[in-house]
């Protein structure tokens, strides 16, 4: 007897299981990679943010540490404007430095040679306070000036990154 052999491969349900099943998989791979990917985005814009928040940060230490006692007066710091906003001075070499806060951005110019540079484009706020001596009260003018603390806020896709700092002005009496 010579039976019929029956033939070897997938029936079409077999097919369209192994379909269906691969599918799925492939879906569940793709969404995993899919939110691996913003979340590296996301991450990547994060770290670029705190960067720029460090940069802008130490460049305004920088520059407020340069901050000069008033030669005619000894008593006195050589700074012309002192808001919450905008801090005007001038440096031990004579050159006078604006630092303003203009949400998004953070401007650093010079007097000479005249130059406006922007430290940073996502400026959620900056402001400026001006102590006396004990750390704690409010100066009221250049005469009493000891400290300048200031809080620099950064924005990024709805992330708020603060960082505040305090800055000891030098040649005190």
């Amino acid at each position: 007897m010579n039976r019929k052999r029956r033939q070897q491969g997938f029936t079409l349900m077999e097919m369209v299981i192994a379909l269906v099943v691969l599918g799925l998989l492939g879906s569940v791979a793709g969404y995993g990679l899919v939110g691996g990917v913003l979340a590296f985005g996301e991450t990547t814009g994060a770290v670029k943010t705190l960067g720029n928040l460090r940069y802008a940060n130490e460049r305004m230490a920088r520059e407020i540490r340069e901050i000069r006692r008033n030669p005619l007066t000894p008593a006195n710091y050589d700074i012309s404007t002192m808001t919450a906003s905008t801090l005007a001075f001038t440096r031990s070499d004579g050159i006078t430095v604006t630092l303003t806060a203009a949400p998004p951005l953070v401007q650093l110019g010079y007097s000479s040679p005249a130059l406006n540079q922007t430290l940073t484009d996502e400026v959620g706020s900056l402001s400026f306070t001006y102590l006396q001596a004990d750390g704690s009260t409010a100066a009221t003018g250049n005469n009493d000036i000891a400290f300048v603390d200031f809080e620099l806020v950064l924005s990024h896709n709805g992330n708020n990154y603060p960082q505040r700092s305090r800055v000891s002005l030098r040649n005190r009496q």
